[in-house]
């Protein structure tokens, strides 16, 4: 087979494989924080462009250099064509470095006292910086374009990826996973939608009173008053608070009138939490009548 039947012109896979070199090198570096999280914060903070640095490389060691492909390549069976592999260490390489070069730089112009070197730093590593990425945005449109390079070093060094074997450039959809977040999304939407309309304070009336057949719940007698003893060590019944706007329903305890109003709004029935008196409405929700001893 021709060495361009093998190139892989498929933007997604090699886009993929960029950010899932990204990804494993997020993970790696997360873990590596997580083991070094009990040294002094200084040290971190000191060393982390080596770490990172360090960290990068043993990755390109262990994947391009040892197998030709880069983690995210092999997840997706594609690699480098034998004679690019140095060019394509190279490229990889050389962001990691000015990188690095990068960060000390500012780092000890920084701390020195010289002026002069500290704008000289400033202005190669801005516009260093900001060719890059205008290099990459063209890069990238012309990657979208013609499908080749989707790096912008890999056009520099003219470093092309290839299928592993003919049989990695059948591409096999699979909509399992698909599936499966339509219908959990749907559910979710359904879930948002049922459970506003659901009222939970009945709900749990009728289950309290399966759960408690002995207790006798007690209805309101009409026409009788019942004398309110509203103290400073009075609590609501609900929120075991200092009553706000002190209200009672034809018992003895005391509650908010937010907290009686929006129980009985919820459940026309509600039943006092302490005696079990159940509320016969709007109407059963009355002012404590405060008097002068």
């Amino acid at each position: 087979m021709e060495k361009n039947d093998l190139i892989v012109k498929s933007r997604v896979e090699q886009l993929d494989a960029l950010e899932l070199d990204r990804e494993v090198l997020h993970v790696l570096k997360s873990q590596l924080l997580s083991v070094l999280k009990f040294l002094p914060l200084s040290w971190q903070n000191k060393w982390e462009p080596e770490v990172d640095t360090i960290l990068q490389i043993i990755v390109l060691h262990l994947s391009l250099r040892g197998v030709g492909a880069t983690f995210g390549q092999q997840l997706l069976n594609i690699e480098f064509f034998k004679s690019q592999r140095k060019s394509a260490l190279l490229a990889v390489s050389i962001p990691i470095i000015l990188k690095y070069i990068q960060t000390r730089a500012s780092s000890v112009a920084s701390r020195t006292e010289s002026s002069k070197l500290k704008k000289i730093v400033d202005f190669l590593s801005q516009w260093g910086e900001i060719s890059f990425t205008v290099g990459s945005l063209l890069n990238l449109l012309l990657f979208l374009h013609s499908g080749h390079y989707p790096n912008l070093l890999y056009r520099v060094f003219g470093i092309q990826m290839a299928y592993v074997s003919p049989k990695s450039r059948q591409r096999q959809a699979g909509y399992t996973h698909m599936t499966r977040e339509l219908i959990w999304h749907s559910f979710i939407e359904l879930l948002v939608f049922v459970l506003p309309l659901i009222n939970y304070h009945y709900l749990k009336r009728q289950v309290l009173r399966v759960l408690m057949l002995g207790t006798r719940v007690t209805k309101p007698k009409r026409g009788i008053e019942k004398r309110i003893t509203f103290t400073i060590n009075s609590k609501c019944a609900v929120c075991s608070q200092r009553p706000i706007l002190p209200h009672h329903m034809d018992c003895d305890h005391i509650f908010c009138f937010f907290c009686l109003q929006a129980n009985i709004l919820a459940d026309p029935q509600f039943p006092c939490p302490q005696c079990g008196q159940v509320a016969s409405g709007l109407s059963s929700a009355k002012r404590v009548c405060l008097t002068a001893m």
